[in-house]
């Protein structure tokens, strides 16, 4: 979920009604950006609160391991019960049960093909066969409230709820699919890619999304913002159940997600290892119940890894050493107005690894646009090499190791379309944010806590 998909970020459809209200009685954070744009790293970062290549969080299925500093881990050794629902993507099997005492799942489903009436790479598939009740996220509902209901209230508890919407392919059950009016949906503009990564032409053309008509497109986007509603009503679900247990008063509730998408932005659908973009950077982050003093809608720049420890500094539990992350509790407290100076995120891998890409056809993907996805690290490999982006409030840079570099001015040109680090004029601006970078590289370099040494 990309934070511009709810109201309270500047949609102008219904989509957030709830979760808006609890923005605007809480704390919301307008520029909370993830360190990585794929979803085992991103979480991995969350957790740990460290940068992805700290431990070398790169892709999928390198899940964080024992040896790691985990911060639920840190709660759960302070006395609370702790519970993932939903999709893991986050521990491996040794370091589960270090974590979490309960790995919950549900019973339902969500249709992952489309009847093949938009381009093959479009990941829509629009109502979903399943019922409301039956749809996956309903029942992970379920089962955070019967876990949430049931358990023991003598101690405290810490539950990560995981709902997969609006994760692509695009698809919710009625009554949410068809809510949105198609022909007051707004589309993008268009991107001409010049100066551009390469794999972004190599994405629109190997997903045939040349083929994508504005109407099309529209109903992509509107299927994309109802999969945002459903969600809202999956929040309020949740949130009324704490409260009908009389335990709202006493739970601090954090709205995050892992990664944003393109929904249409720039002429692409999902998302891009190496891709730094705003719409798949910045995410929603609210938050909201005790420790927050009064609201607070703050528009200072924070990362993802900045969250756990300042849950752990709401509820006096100690941040272990190691940690890179940050508590923003002196902005939840009105006793501070900035946070950072910049926010970092990184994608991609080193060449040994990317030398091992399999085929497209060699192994079943959920659908057939993973298929397609696959199909462009096939044709050309480097397209997933390592890359880096630093973003302030108003310049974003980002370097990679195959393909120009990109700089691009937010307050002149927000949609990100007009790459100016080949411009003559800006030849100073480039060589200030290639010093940037250098520095928070080096900030960011491995961090080992020596808690021994330390301790003695």
């Amino acid at each position: 979920m990309k934070a511009t998909a709810l109201g309270c970020y500047g949609q102008t459809q219904p989509t957030s009604p709830f979760l808006d209200r609890i923005a605007k009685q809480g704390a919301q954070f307008q520029q909370c950006h993830v360190t990585h744009t794929k979803c085992v790293p991103s979480r991995a970062s969350l957790l740990t609160a460290q940068y992805p290549h700290v431990n070398g969080h790169r892709t999928l299925a390198l899940e964080t391991r024992p040896h790691e500093i985990h911060l639920i881990r840190q709660l759960k050794d302070h006395g609370y019960e702790t519970a993932l629902v939903g999709k893991n993507h986050v521990v491996d099997k040794q370091t589960m049960p270090q974590t979490f005492d309960h790995h919950l799942g549900g019973k339902g489903k969500a249709t992952m093909e489309g009847d093949g009436q938009m381009a093959p790479g479009s990941y829509y598939v629009g109502q979903d066969t399943a019922s409301c009740e039956a749809f996956l996220d309903t029942t992970y509902t379920d089962t955070a409230i019967d876990w949430v209901t049931q358990r023991d209230t003598e101690k405290p508890f810490f539950m990560w709820l995981n709902w997969k919407s609006p994760h692509p392919p695009y698809t919710t059950p009625a009554p949410y699919f068809g809510k949105l009016d198609r022909d007051r949906i707004e589309l993008p503009p268009k991107d001409r890619g010049l100066n551009k990564p390469s794999f972004q032409k190599m994405v629109y053309d190997t997903y045939g999304l040349d083929a994508m008509t504005d109407a099309q497109w529209r109903e992509l986007r509107a299927t994309y913002l109802e999969m945002c509603l459903y969600i809202d009503g999956q929040v309020q679900r949740m949130y009324e159940a704490l409260e009908k247990i009389g335990q709202l008063e006493n739970t601090i509730i954090v709205f995050w997600s892992d990664h944003g998408d393109f929904a249409g932005e720039h002429q692409l659908t999902e998302k891009w290892d190496t891709c730094f973009y705003d719409c798949l950077t910045r995410v929603p982050l609210i938050i909201d119940g005790p420790g927050i003093t009064e609201p607070c809608n703050s528009n200072a720049l924070v990362e993802s890894i900045d969250i756990l420890p300042t849950v752990l500094d709401l509820v006096d539990v100690p941040i272990p050493l190691g940690v890179q992350g940050r508590s923003f509790v002196p902005i939840l407290t009105g006793q501070a107005t900035e946070h950072r100076d910049l926010v970092f995120c990184q994608g991609g891998q080193e060449p040994a690894l990317l030398a091992l890409t399999v085929k497209a056809d060699a192994k079943p993907r959920p659908c057939q646009a993973y298929q397609l996805k696959q199909k462009c690290l096939e044709n050309d490999p480097n397209i997933n090499l390592r890359a880096k982006m630093i973003r302030d409030h108003r310049y974003k840079y980002c370097y990679r190791q195959q393909g120009p570099e990109e700089l691009y001015d937010l307050q002149q040109d927000p949609w990100e379309l007009v790459n100016i680090a080949s411009e003559p004029e800006h030849r100073d601006l480039l060589d200030t944010y290639r010093l940037k970078m250098l520095d928070k590289l080096i900030e960011a370099e491995t961090v080992e806590p020596y808690q021994n040494f330390l301790e003695a």
